[in-house]
This record gives structure tokens, C-alpha cells and sequence, in this order.
């Protein structure tokens, strides 16, 4: 299945007793067939915001401001049961707790029956059939007795793969993953990250990958979205962002990554300081007060988003001068 994927002018709030957060403000991104975008950032930065309001799942206390327009239709403004509806045939999302993904008194075969219930062209043994097939494609062995099995006989690695089976079997245009590789060890995060990779060459839809791991996003994104404070600070191809970042955040972010020491370090680097309040966000550059390079119009006024060159964005007061 194909689909186009943007979102423009995107805020979201969450009313609290306490007064709104946030989350989200003013954000922008794109997606088309078969592509795979990364969204990056630290915690709290946005990003699961983000990707639950692209699958229609934020919580009732959510307000939003802007549209989702996927394959030209504005998300933002559908009724629930057309929102349900998508997200069973074309929009799917797999979270990032394996261990909580299913139920755990069902077996797994019937519970990805039960994920196929919009295909009422097909007969359960049908259904079964699809689900051995997939589960091969996912790399789990044995399919028919994985299928009688309950999700705590399996291992973390075999139910995130179930999980991707599972969304997998909607034929989704859109596959969102939310760091599918958070509860993982070492050994089954890189299985994870191997089986993406054969997805995307098979998958003609969008894929959508958040992680706060910078190697998982270079070894699988075609383009990079860098979140921080709710805001799309950069955006910009793969090799854009992780050879030539002009946003002073995404630098820090990237001169963090453990993965570019090749020496033993008796401390890490970090990024000095905290993100700002979301109850409150700066009347400024949201990076401000943790910015090396901020200067007098960084504090007052919001930056704009500076074309560094085709495709490559940054909202940086900075980029300009």
C-alpha cells in the first residue's frame, strides 16, 4: 500500500488541572512511499507526542491545533469511527514495551486473528496462513507452535518481532515504531535492527522510526527529524543531519553519541542544563538557555527555519548570521 504522509503547523496541548502543556508546537514534517523517517531527541522532547497524534491514539485531554493530512485526508478533523477504521487498515504502531504488547491469557495465534479483523474476505485458516507467512518474514522459526504459545514463553526479541508481524498483517501504508528497540538487550536490539532493514526493502510504505538511539536512525533513515521542547529544531536527509547539523542542539546531541568515542572515558559528555518548562515554553529559541552560540535576538524571538539547503532545515537564529 502507498500513502503520503504531512503534517503542517502541528501543536498539541494537554489540559492539566495545572494548566496546558505543550507538548507540541508548530510542527512540520513529510513522508512519501517508501521512505523511512527518523524522529530523534531526548526524553521529553516530543516524540512520542508526535507519533501518537500521527496514529490518531493521543488522550482525551489532548488538544490539537493544525492537520494530518494522510493521502490528502486531514486526520485532525475525522470522526472516531473513521479514525478506528485507519488505524486497522492503513495506519499501525508498534510501541515500545514488548512485554506489555499483548494479552497475556490469549494465545498468540489468535490474538493476530484477532488483528486481521477487517479482512472479512478471508477464512480463519486463511488468517492462520497469513500470520505462519509473516511470522516467517519476521524471522521467528516454527511458526505453528509460536502460535499456540502465550506471549510470556516467548523472549523480548521474539515478541517485538510478533509485535511487527502483528502490524505487519493490517498491509498498513504507515508503520509507525516507537524505540522498538527501548526493552532490548544489545544481541536483540541488533536482530531488530536488521529486521527493519530487510522491511524496508520489501515495505513500499512509509516507516516511521523514533529513537533516542542516533545509531539505529543512521543505519535506517532515509531523512532525520530533531525534536527538542516540542519543536522540529532541524530536519534534513540522513547524511545531512549526521555529517553537516547546523542546529547548535543536534551538534550537542550528536557530540554525545557514545558510539563516536573509541577510547575509554572516565565521564560521559552531556548537554549542561534541562529542557524548558512545557507549561511555560521560552518566548525564544526553545534551546536558548543551553546554547553556546546564543546571542541577543535568540531570548525574544523565535527563530526561523533557515534552508540550509535543499531538503536541510534549521530553526536556529544562528544559521542566519
Amino acid at each position: 500500500m502507498t500513502a503520503s504522509l504531512a503534517a503542517r503547523d502541528l501543536s498539541v496541548r494537554y489540559h492539566t488541572p495545572n494548566g496546558d502543556v505543550h507538548a507540541l508546537r508548530h510542527v512540520d514534517i513529510a513522508a512519501s512511499p517508501g521512505e523511512v523517517i527518523g524522529i530523534v531527541g531526548e526524553s521529553g522532547c516530543g516524540k512520542s507526542t508526535l507519533v501518537t497524534a500521527l496514529a490518531n491514539l493521543l488522550p482525551a485531554n489532548a488538544r490539537v491545533d493544525g492537520s494530518i493530512l494522510y493521502n490528502g485526508v486531514d486526520l485532525v478533523t475525522l470522526g472516531a469511527h473513521r479514525q478506528r477504521m485507519l488505524r486497522g487498515d492503513e495506519i499501525a504502531l508498534v510501541g515500545q514495551d514488548p512485554m506489555t504488547a499483548f494479552n497475556p491469557v490469549l494465545t498468540i495465534g489468535d490474538q493476530l486473528v484477532d488483528f486481521q479483523h477487517h479482512r472479512r474476505d478471508l477464512s480463519r485458516r486463511e488468517k492462520k496462513a497469513r500470520i505462519a507467512d509473516m511470522l516467517g518474514k519476521v524471522g521467528i522459526s516454527d511458526a505453528e507452535r509460536r502460535m499456540a504459545s502465550y506471549p510470556h514463553e516467548l523472549s523480548g526479541g521474539m515478541r517485538q518481532r510478533v509485535a511487527i508481524a502483528a502490524a505487519l498483517l493490517t498491509d498498513p501504508g504507515l508503520l509507525i515504531t516507537d524505540e522498538p528497540t527501548t526493552a532490548l538487550d544489545v544481541t536483540m536490539e541488533a536482530q531488530i535492527i536488521h529486521l527493519l532493514r530487510e522491511l524496508r526493502r520489501a515495505f513500499n510504505g512509509i516507516i516511521i522510526v523514533v529513537s533516542h538511539h542516533l545509531g539505529v536512525i543512521a543505519e535506517l533513515c532515509d531523512r532525520v527529524y530533531v525534536m527538542y521542547a516540542g519543536e522540529v529544531v532541524e530536519g534534513g536527509d540522513v547524511d545531512a543531519i549526521f555529517h553537516d547539523a547546523r542546529h547548535p542542539y543536534t551538534q550537542a546531541l550528536l557530540a554525545c553519541d557514545p558510539a563516536r568515542f573509541h577510547d575509554r572515558l572516565d565521564r560521559l559528555p552531556t548537554i549542561p542544563g534541562s529542557l524548558p518548562s512545557l507549561m511555560a515554553p521560552p518566548a525564544g529559541c526553545v534551546y536558548e538557555a543551553r546554547c553556546d552560540r546564543a546571542f541577543a535576538p535568540c531570548r525574544a524571538t523565535p527563530p526561523p527555519n533557515a534552508i540550509v539547503s535543499p531538503g536541510h532545515a534549521a530553526r536556529c537564529h544562528a544559521v542566519m548570521r
